[in-house]
């Protein structure tokens, strides 16, 4: 079969191959404006960041975002006519199916964190494992919240959502991340879910959930974007989460995913050609390093929906080195040239051949 990449894919073409083998939570994620597809007519399609910098990357990278489009079986065959093409490649959010496939055509695979899934169906919040949970529901209900789901696009006004959503923003510290957490549209989409929690008639909460699809069906769903007022009773983010499960377990749905916990509990596969200096200062990171992003807070608060757990991976062409990772980092807007950047070279540098000659 012919491969064609293409800088401009009219999205329609590219949704049959979605709602047939859409099933990653990032799947959804790569008909972004922002992105390429590399196309194999008839069997898939791999989306990516077109990446060039002066200094990063003079001659130019491609980010892929998640899994080829495509049924696993033909992950090979996408992948290396794919390879054939670029020269310079980062993947990021991938699973071990595809990680196998790198793998076989000699690309480094190393783990880059979990992502965690919640079975919609006797999601039971009895027991330990579970009791923040049960908690946050408990105030949440004793308090008046309520939950609702309502199409953005049936709203009179958008104020009240633009300010919701600033809000929570400010209250961050933070920005509009896109690529790895689709931004916040203001228009409909086929097949996704907005659900909304109000208390004392003041809009308070939102949560955006991503389809995700096997066989033209919708089989589950990514909670992709939450944004929550700061006076909002404690917990209202998840109570929103576990409001929306009913209502997809009554649809006959089967998951909701919370999507990566970045550098928790990474693990390398049997048979990945992993790069040891690049997983031990990975693991480092998360340790040590969460003034630069919350890793530890992250994974904490996806460990309290004690859900089902897999290894996600990143792979990168010219080796996982920690070049390639920052060079990753920079594709997806995560780093800039300030006085952070500088503390996490000097923390590396400081412990470079600690972690080097440390145990994995």
């Amino acid at each position: 079969m012919g491969a064609t990449a293409t800088n401009q894919t009219d999205q329609e073409s590219l949704r049959p191959y979605l709602r047939n083998f859409g099933s990653g939570c990032m799947s959804y994620s790569t008909l972004q404006d922002e992105l390429r597809h590399f196309v194999l007519e008839g069997v898939g399609y791999v989306a990516y960041l077109p990446f060039k910098h002066l200094f990063w990357s003079r001659q130019g990278h491609r980010v892929v975002i998640g899994n080829p489009v495509c049924d696993p079986a033909n992950y090979t065959q996408i992948l290396s006519a794919f390879l054939a093409d670029s020269k310079r490649v980062i993947f990021v959010h991938i699973n071990a199916e595809c990680g196998d496939a790198l793998t076989s055509l000699g690309v480094q695979v190393n783990g880059f964190g979990i992502e965690t899934d919640l079975p919609c169906s006797n999601f039971d919040l009895s027991g330990k494992k579970r009791a923040k949970l049960r908690q946050w529901r408990n105030k949440c209900e004793r308090e008046g919240v309520t939950v609702f789901e309502k199409s953005i696009t049936d709203f009179e006004s958008h104020d009240t959502v633009k300010g919701l959503s600033q809000a929570w923003l400010e209250a961050k510290g933070t920005r509009e991340y896109g690529i790895l957490s689709r931004p916040f549209s203001y228009e409909s989409e086929p097949d996704v879910r907005n659900f909304w929690a109000s208390h004392n008639d003041k809009l308070i909460a939102m949560a955006v959930f991503d389809p995700i699809y096997r066989n033209n069906q919708v089989i589950g769903y990514y909670h992709n974007v939450d944004r929550i007022l700061p006076e909002a009773p404690n917990g209202t983010g998840a109570f929103l989460i576990m409001e929306a499960m009913k209502q997809f377990e009554a649809e006959g749905k089967a998951f909701v995913s919370l999507g990566m916990s970045p550098l928790f509990m990474i693990q390398s596969r049997p048979g990945h050609n992993k790069n040891q200096k690049t997983q031990r200062i990975l693991k480092y990171t998360y340790k040590e390093l969460n003034f630069i992003y919350p890793f530890q807070g992250n994974a904490s608060h996806k460990q309290k929906f004690a859900g089902n757990q897999t290894q996600v991976y990143i792979a990168a062409t010219e080796g996982n080195t920690l070049w390639q990772v920052l060079i990753l980092l920079k594709a997806l807007g995560s780093l800039e040239i300030n006085k952070d950047t500088l503390k996490i070279f000097g923390h590396i540098a400081k412990k470079s051949a600690t972690l080097i000659r440390g145990n994995s």
